[in-house]
């Protein structure tokens, strides 16, 4: 990293003392940072995904740029000009239909992440880590149903372990919400206790064991060494947010219901939660579990209308279970707007199938909101092999506009250029 000179008033705001193999970053400091701007406010991240991907034709806008006229599924979206952008030819560069769909937001199949740095970690997970004990819920992962029919499988730890979704909105509101009681709240911070030294335990029998294994077996000790760390904090994380009252809403305690019910109060539960700071990362999956007769098409399930094989009544049934998701994204964009959230909450919707009728996973369909970013309303990146874009890149982006310190995410060999 390149430091200027503090004269000159231009000085990073990360400064570094080294040593002895170690680099330690500075806090910010006033004094050191004369003449720049303060440090970025709070930064947000909401992604939302469904399973089965999008009608190309319903979702795509065919020209690119700011004026570009939206399909008839992004209609709902048209108010929000400038606070949008749908990206076109960008994804993972695999296939796999619904096998590889989990690697949405990780661009790294389960399979493949023993060979990366991070895994297969997803997105919302990378950017929680940073916020980690600064709010009650690093990560709030919520979805609108049950996984039959086809799950998401959104989000991923770093140590390859799937991170489950809330799916009842009662559950999700008592979380945020709700205090427990004096005596519950003893016996979870007993149960704290008890796994800290459960941790402890197998921490000094795999010290122990260290001395006799091979260098590889001690490269996977270390990687478990990793995730014991992990879990140790984020249980002291957790621990210290016991004793500290959750913050109070208007907002009654909903009921569960279907997905087409719990879709709307999820997206407004998200809005709160990001309003009260009990979360900075927030995912809702919409499961494949979808009830179609909540929006008019009784008879066939989401799975089935997305195995449309280009019969008109089944791609209408479909486009209208689309536009139905589109419309309440666009709601819950707007409800951010008005609470003085968007320029500081990325919200990232798409899916990791690309046409659930073609099994293909190329072409994403993708849509990034809010951010501050310079948004163009439609994208259009490069199609050709060699000039290629991953759909990490964005992520990279986003990571990086999210105050994460890092050059790379998942299979990225770059950032966007033109948005920030």
């Amino acid at each position: 990293m390149t430091h200027r000179s503090p004269q000159d008033g231009l000085v990073n705001r990360r400064h570094f003392l080294r040593g002895v193999g170690a680099c330690l970053a500075l806090p910010f400091l006033e004094s050191l940072a004369r003449g720049q701007s303060a440090p970025p406010k709070v930064q947000r991240l909401v992604c939302v995904a469904n399973p089965f991907g999008m009608i190309h034709d319903a979702f795509f806008p065919t020209e690119a740029g700011p004026g570009a006229a939206l399909p008839e599924n992004l209609k709902s979206l048209e108010g929000l000009r400038g606070k949008f952008t749908v990206f076109t030819n960008l994804d993972h560069g695999f296939g796999g239909g619904h096998g590889a769909t989990h690697a949405f937001l990780s661009g790294v199949r389960s399979a493949e992440a023993a060979s990366m740095p991070n895994g297969n970690v997803t997105l919302d997970q990378f950017c929680g880590e940073r916020c980690a004990g600064q709010t009650r819920f690093p990560v709030l992962n919520t979805s609108s149903g049950s996984s039959d029919g086809g799950g998401v499988e959104l989000s991923w730890t770093r140590s390859g372990v799937m991170a489950p979704s809330v799916q009842k909105v009662s559950r999700v509101f008592e979380m945020l919400f709700v205090d427990d009681p004096g005596a519950q709240a003893g016996e979870v911070a007993a149960s704290y206790d008890e796994q800290g030294s459960i941790l402890d335990t197998v921490n000094a029998q795999a010290r122990a064991m260290n001395r006799r294994l091979s260098r590889r077996d001690q490269e996977k000790l270390d990687q478990y060494f990793t995730s014991v760390r992990q879990v140790e904090k984020s249980l002291q994380d957790e621990k210290a947010w016991l004793s500290r009252p959750r913050p109070k809403v208007d907002m009654k305690e909903p009921h569960n219901g279907t997905v087409t019910q719990q879709i709307p109060i999820l997206f407004e539960l998200i809005a709160l939660a990001l309003q009260t700071d009990s979360t900075r990362v927030a995912t809702l999956e919409i499961p494949g579990a979808f009830d179609c007769a909540g929006v008019g098409m009784d008879g066939k399930s989401y799975h089935g209308f997305s195995h449309h094989g280009k019969d008109p009544a089944l791609m209408a049934g479909l486009r209208k279970v689309e536009r139905y998701q589109i419309e309440h994204l666009a709601g819950f964009v707007k409800k951010l707007a008005e609470l003085d959230l968007l320029d500081s909450t990325q919200v990232l919707f798409g899916s990791g199938m690309s046409d659930g009728s073609a099994h293909t996973n190329k072409n994403l369909p993708v849509i990034l909101a809010g951010g501050g970013y310079k948004h163009q309303t439609h994208i259009v990146m490069p199609e050709e092999g060699g000039r290629k874009v991953p759909l990490c890149n964005l992520y990279l982006t986003m990571a990086q506009r999210f105050g994460v310190e890092t050059a790379s995410f998942g299979i990225s060999k770059g950032t966007i250029n033109g948005l920030t």
